[in-house]
């Protein structure tokens, strides 16, 4: 029993952390694993042996992800890997078979909902991976939350008649964004190699690298996604509302 406590003790302070405010995601009490130590450390192991998530939302053993809250945003979720990935530059992301995580937090949209309390249309949500320098984990996770009510009306401008890569300026709202319009079946693609092999000098620097998947919806093309991606080592979340003024409007 006595040897058993320091690993218990452990878990309990672990479990405290994680369950305080920006505690694991700021890097404030856990440095720039702490997501990691989360999932990994207890998660992942404490859902395989109850079946509870806690102190996560969800997680997927099959599909290899975990689905948090952040702390103080009712509709902000992060979906992040089981396995160890540092992030946007991580080489294992441009493999042929590598998991789609950006499927994976889509899938996990409803969290957002229901941090919002109201239904949310397709087009009122959106993802984002922030590039190294922009991101306080160096643990690969997704942000998944509303979208800024600017540039959601921004896009839906934008996007007319677009058929390939085009420039985008949100500013002042946001910055400068390469673009391109996806039908809802391409989120089925490997959008890390598409960004990688598509977008001018990404491969070579993909860490610098900052991508978007923003919800659009209209009647002549049903439903889809601006791909958005910026070089400039930025954080495309500042593409997403963690306020959520859609669902208080």
């Amino acid at each position: 029993m006595h040897r058993a406590f320091p690993a218990f003790s452990s878990l309990l302070i672990l479990l405290t952390f994680a369950t305080r405010p920006a505690a694991a995601f700021e890097g404030r009490s856990f440095g720039r694993d702490g997501l990691w130590r989360i999932v990994h450390g207890i998660c992942a192991p404490v859902s395989r042996v109850t079946g509870v998530a806690l102190p996560c939302l969800a997680v997927d053993h099959d599909k290899g992800s975990a689905t948090l809250r952040a702390p103080d945003d009712d509709t902000h979720i992060i979906v992040t890997p089981l396995e160890k990935v540092s992030g946007v530059e991580s080489p294992s992301l441009l493999r042929t078979d590598a998991p789609n995580y950006w499927a994976d937090a889509w899938s996990q949209r409803d969290w957002v909902v229901q941090g919002a309390g109201q239904q949310l249309r397709w087009n009122d949500l959106g993802m984002a991976v922030n590039s190294r320098p922009g991101r306080s984990q160096d643990q690969l996770h997704i942000h998944v939350d509303c979208v800024q009510p600017t540039v959601r009306k921004a896009l839906a401008h934008a996007v007319n008649g677009q058929k390939s890569w085009f420039d985008l300026d949100l500013r002042p709202s946001a910055g400068l964004y390469r673009a391109r319009r996806l039908k809802e079946g391409d989120l089925d693609q490997n959008i890390f190699r598409m960004v990688a092999t598509e977008v001018p000098h990404a491969r070579d620097d993909m860490a610098r690298q900052t991508i978007a998947m923003i919800g659009v919806e209209d009647a002549k093309y049903g439903r889809g996604f601006i791909l958005l991606v910026a070089g400039n080592g930025g954080h495309a979340e500042e593409l997403l509302d963690h306020q959520c003024h859609v669902a208080r409007g």
